[in-house]
């Protein structure tokens, strides 16, 4: 039997949710289809694409800010008792890095963008939502760019790992993790998550 975990709250989910499909099209847009701020030497970064990438990528920053401070406010749920320590501890790391690299990743974006746009025309027209102009950090060289990179091939290994580990959880260990993230499911008593998550032989012990 699947349990289901005591969920997130409703701000949580869906702050999630909308933040996981920004960086998932961010992480893997350029798979199927050109990079939106790859622009040639010389070539003008006055087009549409640079602009959207980095409107996605500061939204991004923001809505990142925003669940970290949520989290600290609202404490996630508790994880299964019956699932092994370092597993915890695993879940815990993974998901600090994610908040890490969603504030991270825009950051060394924004600060790329002076040393990557010295080497093109127009980088000032490069604007958030046509709201102001996004090249307005210093700047401090090209290793910005590089950090950038890094932190966007780890963000990709990470998102893999973390979607593997939750089918794992939500299939072969059938704990109902994916339940406490779900939009549509509606809250089960932490009672009956507190007794099913226990171990099986903890189980048998009290009855």
């Amino acid at each position: 039997m699947i349990v289901h975990a005591k969920r997130y709250t409703r701000t949580a989910i869906w702050l999630h949710w909308i933040t996981a499909i920004l960086v998932l099209f961010m992480l893997f847009q350029q798979m199927f289809g050109d990079n939106w701020i790859r622009v040639p030497i010389g070539g003008s970064m006055a087009g549409w694409k640079p602009s959207a990438h980095a409107s996605i990528g500061i939204l991004i920053l923001l809505l990142g800010l925003a669940r970290l401070f949520w989290r600290v406010a609202n404490p996630p749920p508790a994880l299964p008792a019956a699932m092994p320590g370092w597993q915890v501890w695993a879940s815990h790391v993974t998901h600090w890095i994610f908040y890490g690299l969603m504030i991270g990743l825009p950051i060394t974006g924004m600060l790329a963008l002076a040393p990557y746009g010295a080497e093109r025309l127009e980088v000032e027209q490069v604007r958030f939502f046509n709201f102001m102009s996004a090249s307005f950090m210093p700047d401090r060289g090209t290793w910005t760019g590089t950090a950038h990179e890094l932190l966007t091939n780890i963000a990709k290994l990470l998102v893999i790992v973390h979607v593997l580990a939750a089918l794992k959880h939500q299939f072969w260990d059938r704990e109902g993790l994916l339940s406490r993230m779900s939009p549509m499911r509606k809250a089960r008593s932490n009672a009956a998550y507190s007794e099913r998550s226990a171990p099986k032989s903890s189980l048998r012990r009290t009855r």
